[in-house]
């Protein structure tokens, strides 16, 4: 624990009083016990406001050296010790006047407080004089004694708090994962360390304790990753890392977030994580876990951060995408930092199947390799078939899967039929007669429907809940009791005190929330379903729609949810001229001049390596140029996608920021979920539905990018507003055109490889590829005209490549011919290259041909990927103690 912080307050005609004062209280400053403040210690050239305002907000103890010359200080007493005063009614601080000179000090509530010394002698009395310093040190050791006492009590007050034992059993006590031997199933035994991206530094970690010191050090934290990435497993190991450590942490769920009164919400959440404590507030870190799936108002959200930054230690926030990153372009707030939970390597899949393999078996026993292998090879299967990213719970859900599946043996070809076999091997292991597994399903579906239609939640009231009952045993002549008792034994629990049931499993609610809709929902009522399905499709940037979206276009027969996302996609940068990129305006959608080299691996460690490539071009799309974008963006943007129908409009002259990254966030999302739609029902498409899908998903793309060479050439010609905006916006010393450079680069880099290698990888499946293909030969054909369109091409050969993991030379010598060498698509092919094979390490041969072909310089890596693997450094660090050290040597 820290000590407490002792801010003195004093009038400067009194200031040789408290440099006695300050004498006195050595020793309890020696012994550790407190830190001494006062406005002295603010260094030369500091700024004396913001240093003064800093303690002030933060110190535990305030001593007021009461005189009539602090009385008559305005400074001292109405801004020093009417703060002080707000602190202290909070309970965040503690008051002691301590009267130096006699005087009347029954004023502003001051005599309220316990003044030292305890007789309400003045210091000075009976010894005015200066040079009186001994008559003194009596009444100063009489406050410094009732200091001690105070001491003792903010000491107890200070002392950080554990989370309760109950509440960390609960938090990580799961239901929706069943393990054939675990009663109760803890998913901190499948933890294993994230692959987390560092977007300020361009740093990649892969340990969770690298990640979470990390936070530790900053104020604010955006942490994004996509569905089943692992959010809230990181989210609860964060808060109980920070806890582990002495700084109180409460977890909050962004859902749960109704108003603005976030403060009261935080407080209702200590108690119940950490039980009565007088612990201050202020020194809670709050993490909120599913941020974005608060549906207030942007400017009701920002209000929460600015409340949350100025109330507590450190706020962290976990969310689908780093949108929310722009809720701080307020002044009042710091810059956020921003990680990406990537999917994770192959030999972390291979330890969480360690783990899981590992789970029920004594302590130091041996798992078995051949089995670890035989599930690890069917799991990358798995994943391979689905196309689904490799994150920690969809694999933990595959094994379940395959714990359960007849002799072990699956073949699967879509994440929704993985959920499909999981329901009904979890109907087998509770006993349940295979005969009324339909009546099973329908009766969860309609439940989960109902769920839906009644509050949006996995939420169920008991009447809705009764009220199904009574229309299955009315229209099936079901057994009321069976249904429940099927119910309760491996999907829904049951709440005494709200009196709800609520399913395990979010997405297994999602999952048959959707099945209700597809599957009954279209035959009764057609109506109602379109509207449905619309409505999920409009508000495709939360997570629960965009799941139920995905499941109900597994179980229809229709392509219903296909021709309602393309509709969303039309509305999308609906006001763009033009959306195909053709080498005309080459200079504008690269932004990059054209003596600018590209390297695929600089000769330094990866680390540096990762800064120098990726730092200038994509780190702006982060930084405080977002405040330009947004503002040159808006006028183009066609308003009404800006935001759900499900929160309030936005009128124009309100529209900021976050409404532009909505839109960009509703393009990626419609790309995500399209892509795992055409991926998981392959086949099921006819050739027109799935050219027009795939069309209006480059044309979308397309206009994004287009849109933003529109603005790139108001930054250029605009007149000398243009350019005093950007330098407002863009703090730093660069000059104006060094500011007006790195806009442009960010919407020209940012919007034309987002909109093109961004969407290439959601069509890498084979269907989409030969669709690609087609397309190209419909649009681009081969003319000779090296000005032509490349929409198709670009997206086409970066599919390719990341479908294969190879880099087709047939296709970069097509381009060559068909566009040029020096034509925008090949610079762009050059940088998506650049990008991948920095992840994914090429042969020699294969470098040496691209150095040739598209004239980018190559550094052998391999060298540095060993030096900087773990096996690299046990062998390094070994053979130096044998081998001369060239370094040194």
């Amino acid at each position: 624990m820290t000590s407490p912080t002792v801010f003195i307050s004093y009038s400067h005609a009194d200031e040789w009083l408290k440099n006695e004062l300050i004498d006195h209280l050595s020793a309890l400053k020696r012994n550790g016990f407190i830190n001494i403040w006062h406005d002295r210690l603010i260094p030369p050239g500091g700024m004396l406001n913001e240093a003064i305002d800093g303690k002030v907000n933060t110190a535990e103890i305030f001593l007021f050296l009461v005189s009539p010359s602090f009385l008559s200080s305005d400074y001292c007493f109405h801004k020093e010790y009417e703060i002080a005063r707000a602190r202290q009614q909070l309970g965040d601080a503690e008051i002691v006047p301590v009267v130096v000179r006699d005087c009347d000090w029954d004023v502003g509530g001051l005599k309220d407080y316990n003044g030292l010394p305890r007789d309400g002698k003045a210091i000075t009395r009976n010894a005015g004089s200066r040079s009186e310093s001994q008559e003194r040190d009596g009444p100063w050791l009489s406050v410094v004694e009732g200091l001690k006492v105070l001491l003792e009590n903010v000491k107890k007050k200070l002392e950080p708090p554990s989370l309760t034992d109950a509440y960390i059993k609960k938090l990580f006590t799961i239901e929706f994962i069943r393990h054939p031997l675990a009663a109760e199933f803890d998913e901190r035994l499948v933890f294993v360390d994230p692959d987390i991206y560092h977007e300020n530094e361009k740093e990649q970690m892969t340990s969770f304790e690298q990640f979470a010191q990390t936070v530790i050090s900053n104020q604010i934290n955006i942490i994004t990753g996509g569905d089943r990435s692992g959010k809230s497993l990181l989210a609860k190991k964060t808060q109980t890392y920070l806890d582990s450590s002495q700084q109180p942490a409460v977890l909050v769920k962004g859902r749960s977030i109704k108003n603005a009164d976030i403060a009261k919400l935080v407080e209702s959440c200590i108690a119940a994580q950490y039980g009565a404590v007088s612990f201050p507030s202020k020194r809670f870190s709050v993490v909120i876990d599913d941020f974005d799936e608060c549906t207030l108002p942007d400017r009701i959200k920002e209000s929460i951060i600015i409340k949350l930054s100025n109330g507590f230690q450190r706020v962290i926030l976990y969310s689908f995408t780093s949108a929310t990153s722009v809720l701080f372009t307020s002044d009042e707030l710091p810059d956020p930092q921003v990680f990406n939970i990537n999917q994770l390597a192959n030999d972390k899949i291979y330890n969480l199947v360690v783990k899981w393999k590992g789970i029920g078996s004594p302590q130091g026993a041996l798992i078995d390799d051949r089995e670890v292998l035989s599930a690890y090879e069917k799991l990358q299967l798995i994943f391979d078939q689905s196309e689904i990213e490799k994150s920690a719970y969809s694999a933990v859900t595959f094994l379940e899967l395959m714990e359960t599946a007849a002799g072990g043996d699956i073949a699967i070809s879509s994440f929704a039929s993985c959920y499909d076999t999981l329901v009904t091997n979890r109907l087998q292991r509770a006993g349940i007669d295979w005969q009324t597994f339909d009546e099973a399903k329908n009766f969860l579906s309609h439940v989960a429907y109902r769920s839906f239609f009644h509050n949006e939640s996995k939420s169920v009231p008991s009447e809705v809940f009764d009220d199904v009952l009574a229309t299955f045993e009315k229209k099936y002549l079901s057994s009321k009791a069976s249904l429940k008792k099927m119910a309760l034994a491996s999907f829904l629990t049951y709440d005494d005190e709200s009196l709800e049931y609520e399913f395990r499993e979010e997405y297994l609610w999602f999952f048959l929330c959707a099945r209700y809709v597809a599957r009954e929902l279209a035959k009764e009522n057609a109506g109602e379903y379109s509207r449905f399905v619309s409505r999920c499709t409009k508000n495709i940037f939360h997570k629960k729609y965009a799941n139920i979206a995905i499941f109900i276009a597994y179980f229809s027969s229709d392509d219903l949810v296909l021709s309602c996302l393309v509709d969303t996609l039309k509305g999308l940068f609906s006001k763009a001229e033009s959306w195909e990129l053709t080498d005309e305006v080459r200079e504008l959608m690269l932004g990059i001049v054209s003596d600018e080299k590209i390297i695929i691996y600089l000769p330094e460690n990866i680390d540096k390596n990762r800064l120098e490539i990726l730092k200038e071009k994509i780190n702006d799309i982060i930084g405080d140029a977002m405040k330009v974008v947004a503002q040159y963006t808006l006028p183009f943007l066609n308003s009404n996608i800006a935001d759900s129908e499900l929160v309030e409009e936005i009128s124009n002259p309100e529209i900021d920021a976050d409404s532009y990254m909505r839109s960009v966030n509703a393009l990626l999302r419609t790309h995500s979920v399209l892509g795992q739609i055409l991926a998981t029902r392959a086949g099921t498409f006819s050739a027109d539905v799935l050219l027009n899908c795939i069309t209006n998903m480059v044309q979308a793309s397309g206009r994004y990018a287009a849109l933003n060479h529109a603005i790139a050439t108001i930054l250029i010609h605009d007149d000398e507003s243009t350019a005093r905006d950007v330098d407002a916006a863009i703090v730093g010393d660069h000059s104006v055109e060094d500011k007006l450079r790195k806009v442009r680069r960010i919407f020209a880099f940012w919007s034309v490889y987002l909109s093109q290698a961004g969407l290439a990888r959601y069509l890498s499946n084979s269907h989409a590829i030969r669709a690609l293909e087609k397309l190209v030969d419909d649009y681009e054909p081969d003319t000779g005209d090296t000005k032509g369109p490349f929409n198709f091409t670009s997206v086409l050969v970066i599919a390719r490549l990341y479908s294969t993991g190879k880099i087709s030379r047939s296709d970069i010598e097509t381009c060559i011919k068909k566009y040029g060498e020096n034509s925008a698509i090949l610079h762009l092919l050059r940088v998506a290259i650049h990008i991948y094979t920095y992840y994914m390490p090429l042969e020699i041969e294969e470098k040496q041909w691209l150095s040739a072909k598209l004239g980018i310089p190559v550094r052998r890596i391999e060298a540095q990927r060993f030096r900087a693997s773990e096996l690299g450094k046990v062998i390094i660090k070994s053979t130096r103690a044998v081998l001369p050290d060239p370094k040194k040597d």
